[in-house]
């Protein structure tokens, strides 16, 4: 045998001893086929009356007695320690100045309206204003007012019969022209019923 042969052979049985070795711990040695039983399982230890009794004194210590009332409640709401307000506060309402008036006569009807009809500062042209499509009659530059005045039958006006009155409504309306073709419109649009009443 050549010596190669020996180095195999050798790293073949110490590979067959360890596999030997492992499967006999796995299993009970077996001698000479004489099996072996396996050893009584020691009888089962009982605790003694001595451990019990502490055993229960114990829990009887952690067990914590039940109390029906409740020593915790929910807490108060804060109180302010201030009674009166610190400032005298008023809420004020907004100043409203009359930007339309109206004259009621026995045939004919007079509407003034400011300029400054938003109250921003800013007059309105009067070619953006028409009483039911009719223009202003008077322009007062001075006072920057714009009278319209004509017969109650004029101006697209409706007229309405009550059992006490006879109604003559009309409509203010305001619409901003598009300035410079820049389809932007500089102001708010409005529209104002004005009426005229007449005891029957």
């Amino acid at each position: 045998m050549g010596s190669s042969q020996l180095l195999v052979l050798g790293v073949v049985l110490v590979c067959v001893s360890f596999s030997a070795a492992r499967f006999l711990r796995t299993r009970a040695p077996n001698y000479l086929g004489v099996g072996v039983k396996p050893a009584a399982a020691a009888p089962e230890r009982r605790p003694s009356r001595k451990s019990t009794q502490q055993a229960a004194m114990f829990r009887a210590q952690q067990i914590q007695p039940v109390d029906d009332s409740l020593s915790w409640r929910f807490p108060e709401d804060p109180v302010d320690s201030v009674k009166v307000t610190p400032v005298n506060f008023e809420l004020r309402q907004p100043e409203t100045d009359n930007r339309v008036a109206v004259r009621c006569g026995e045939s004919r009807i007079q509407v003034e309206v400011s300029q400054d009809l938003h109250g921003l500062g800013k007059l309105i042209d009067p070619e953006d204003i028409t009483l039911g499509g009719c223009s202003p009659t008077e322009i007062d530059d001075w006072a920057h007012v714009l009278v319209f005045e004509y017969e109650l039958h004029d101006c697209g006006s409706q007229r309405v019969m009550t059992e006490d009155d006879l109604i003559y409504a009309f409509t203010l309306i305001y619409e901003p022209k598009v300035s410079d073709g820049s389809h932007i419109t500089r102001s708010q649009s409005a529209v104002i019923g004005v009426e005229c009443h007449y005891t029957r």
